[in-house]
This record gives structure tokens, sequence and C-alpha cells, in this order.
């Protein structure tokens, strides 16, 4: 037995197409989290235990998310096996800057050498480096809560107001596991739109739904686990 953690394969493949090229700078970061409320009666002690964490180019990023399906019981955190149905995979659909970074690393180790911090850790620096290292933002990204139970009223009732603050060309939605994100591709929004969408957007909240504004977010992989017995997917 094995964790699961490619739930559909096309609709992970189509999600893979989707995200923007890469240029020779660029990677993408992704990371397996065990996250304790998609099942509370499991032994974790906090809501987000990082797994496995890794950067990719587009081409390669199917396989590296395949190999993270190992057997049963092989994650772990706290002394506690990770159960199933805690996983959750995620990237930054924004590029990540591996040359920044390497410029950035190299002044962190040097600073941590000249302080003889015998604690450092380059692997580990040079992937938080590499996390908040963003090279474009291509997209901004809205994270949205559900205040009631009946998910597509609210859904419903978000795309209608978002659609009166920026062309809904712009616009990609994606379900998650209680929520939706609502990705923006900055280059597509139109002229009439680009002075003001960022306020109005901003003021957007209901009865139905609360937005958070995160810009450079992580994302629920459409096509991968999301708690139990979930992935993500496109809203058409």
């Amino acid at each position: 037995m094995h964790y699961k953690i490619i739930y559909n394969e096309e609709k992970l493949k189509e999600f893979i197409n989707w995200l923007p090229d890469l240029q020779s700078n660029e990677q993408y970061y992704v990371q397996l989290l065990a996250r304790k409320k998609y099942n509370p009666e499991t032994g974790l002690k906090s809501d987000k235990s990082q797994l496995k964490r890794f950067t990719s180019s587009k081409e390669r990023l199917f396989h590296k998310i395949s190999q993270l399906e190992l057997p049963i019981g092989r994650y772990e955190s706290g002394g506690e096996n990770i159960s199933q149905d805690n996983l959750a995979l995620y990237i930054t659909p924004n590029p990540r800057d591996l040359h920044k970074a390497s410029l950035l690393m190299m002044r962190e180790i040097s600073d941590k050498l000249i302080q003889n911090d015998n604690a450092i850790n380059p692997h580990a620096l040079a992937l938080n480096i590499i996390q908040t290292t963003t090279s474009r933002k291509i997209f901004f990204d809205l994270d949205i809560d559900f205040k009631i139970g009946n998910h597509q009223v609210a859904i419903n009732q978000f795309k209608k107001d978002i659609e009166n603050c920026i062309n809904p060309d712009s616009l990609t939605f994606i379900k998650t596991n209680g929520g939706l994100h609502c990705l923006i591709k900055l280059g597509d929004i139109k002229k009439e739109y680009q002075k003001n969408w960022h306020q109005k957007v901003s003021q957007l909240t209901c009865d139905e739904y609360e937005v958070t504004m995160n810009a450079d977010n992580v994302l629920p992989v459409p096509g991968a686990i999301q708690g139990i017995d979930f992935s993500p997917y496109f809203l058409i």
C-alpha cells in the first residue's frame, strides 16, 4: 500500500499544462503537507506539518509529484505516522527565481559563517529562500472561504461580484476542499479595470463568503490529493 498523492491523473496533467512556461532561471516550488483539519482524530500537534518540499521544472513536475507516493508509514511528524486523509499538495503558481535565490543564499551563508553559526543547514536554507523569491508575479491569488453550507450558492455569488470588478477572461477559478481560489492573470486585465480592480476586489465581502487577498499564495494542486477523498479542480 502506498500513499495516494495523484488523485486524478488527467486533471493533474491539465493543470500542469495550464501553468505558465518557465524561463531558464525559474522553477516551481511544491510542498506536501499534513493538515490536521482534514482528519482531527490523528495525533498531529499542529495544523500544518511539512513532509516534503522540492522545486521542479514544468516538464518534470508530474514525474516528481508521482515520486511522493511512498509506502504507507514513510511519512511521519512528531513521531506519529501520517494518515492518507491528512495529506494535501500545494504549489506556487508564480515561478520562483533560482538566480536571485542563489545570490541571496550566498549572502545568507556568508553572514552565518561570519557569525560562526554551526547549526547552518544549506539545504533547508536554500529551499526557504527559493520559497520566498518570486520571479514573475503572473497571478494574483484570492482565497475564498465559504460562510454557508451551500457552496454552490456562495460560488455563484462570488463569481457574480468579482466579474463586476474585473474582466472575466482574466479569472481562473479552482474549487478546493471547503473553499475556492480565484487566480487573476495580471497581464490579461483590461485597461479600463487596471486602475481600480484591486480596490474593488479588496472590498468584496458578504454573508456567503469571505475573501483573503494573498497575492503570491500557495495553491492546492488540482488533480492531487487535498484531505479525505477530495482533489481540487478547475471551475468553468
